[in-house]
């Protein structure tokens, strides 16, 4: 009797077929799921276009299926002035009738045996559990923050039914009162609590705002030398930091002009500092509706200097207003960043930070 070989292996192009099913149980409605395996060998992962070795991503194989999945970004980290190669742990997906057993754990054993260095930012409760149960360390959390452009717009698209706090269902209502006028009102009362409750903060919070300065910004279409210079710097004063310097910029930000736009602040064309948007429009999306939303993927400046951040976020803010964008995102951990966002997120939806402890030694460091 044949048994059954079940291990973690390195992905390859003999697991094209397999690969593909997977995708189709846990990522079912993705419109790029035939070319999902094959990205992998055609220049690399985003963020590392061009490369000549692609990043590791391990599968956990059973007979002729994959049943489990994780992958890498490859990214130096800088931590006081010292930088070392790292590796961000992205999709780390099991099939559901796989979930209760070993499948996460030993993915997870074998980057800890091939990486030297992982971080990750994954949230949910069991994948929380099986990093710390094989000895990655919390590190600290990176709060979410969100700027209402268009109140009206997000209460109308917010679907209340899709998002766990705020779901309501017609059973929730009373015969005598019609369901579609309780969550008609509900969106009308949010509307207008989330434009007078942003004017008040924008207000309360303009003694924190730093002083504007005397500079320049605009959009740019590519990433030149002085966003070295910029990186080498402001290196050095951050706790822990990935590396962004013009090499590690083009090849996560460059190769895809139509989907980031990338705003320098410069002063006599010294740059001071940059932010990278990515607009997305939702289309019936169960917990979006059809609302635009913009997200502040990236940003750098020299954290003695917040006059930069300031006048690169207002414009960012004003070019998503007149995109008729809903909402800005953005993710950080930097004190300039706190007065200019409405709401801070609940703790249990910020982003948590686990490191490899043995092998980073931050200490307790913040990571920007």
């Amino acid at each position: 009797m044949n048994r059954e070989v079940a291990k973690v292996s390195l992905y390859d192009q003999s697991m094209d077929e397999a690969f593909d099913r997977f995708c189709r149980v846990i990522w079912p409605n993705s419109r790029n799921r035939a070319s999902s395996s094959t990205a992998r060998f055609d220049g690399g992962q985003e963020g590392q276009a061009g490369s000549t070795q692609d990043p590791p991503t391990f599968v956990f194989v059973k007979g002729d299926d994959i049943v489990g999945h994780v992958t890498t970004i490859p990214v130096q980290l800088s931590s006081f002035a010292k930088t070392v190669a790292a590796h961000w742990i992205v999709g780390f997906m099991v099939l559901p009738e796989h979930r209760n057993g070993l499948v996460g754990p030993l993915l997870i054993k074998e980057v800890n045996r091939c990486l030297d260095c992982a971080l990750s930012l994954h949230v949910e409760p069991p994948v929380l559990r099986i990093l710390t149960g094989l000895k990655w360390v919390h590190k600290g959390i990176l709060p979410q923050y969100l700027r209402v452009l268009n109140a009206r717009g997000v209460s109308h698209n917010l679907q209340l039914s899709g998002v766990k706090a705020l779901a309501l269902h017609a059973g929730d209502t009373g015969a005598a009162v019609p369901f579609g006028f309780v969550e008609s009102f509900i969106r009308m009362l949010g509307g207008w609590g989330l434009a007078v409750g942003q004017a008040i903060w924008v207000g309360l919070t303009i003694v924190a705002r730093p002083r504007a300065v005397a500079v320049e910004v605009r959009e740019e279409q590519e990433f030149d030398d002085s966003y070295n210079k910029l990186w080498q710097a402001v290196s050095g004063r951050f706790g822990a930091c990935l590396a962004r310097d013009q090499k590690y910029l083009q090849g996560r930000f460059g190769g895809y002009p139509d989907r980031y736009r990338v705003l320098g602040c410069r002063q006599e064309n010294r740059l001071l500092g940059y932010c990278i948007v990515k607009t997305k429009q939702f289309s019936n999306d169960p917990r979006m509706g059809n609302m635009k939303v913009g997200t502040i993927v990236d940003c750098l400046f020299d954290p003695a200097a917040p006059g930069a951040f300031q006048a690169l976020l207002d414009c960012v803010l004003k070019m998503c207003a007149r995109e008729s964008v809903h909402a800005v995102l953005c993710t950080a951990s930097h004190a300039a960043v706190r007065p200019e966002f409405l709401i801070r997120h609940s703790s249990s939806a910020d982003l948590k930070l686990l490191a490899m402890a043995s092998r980073l030694g931050m200490g307790r460091s913040q990571v920007y």
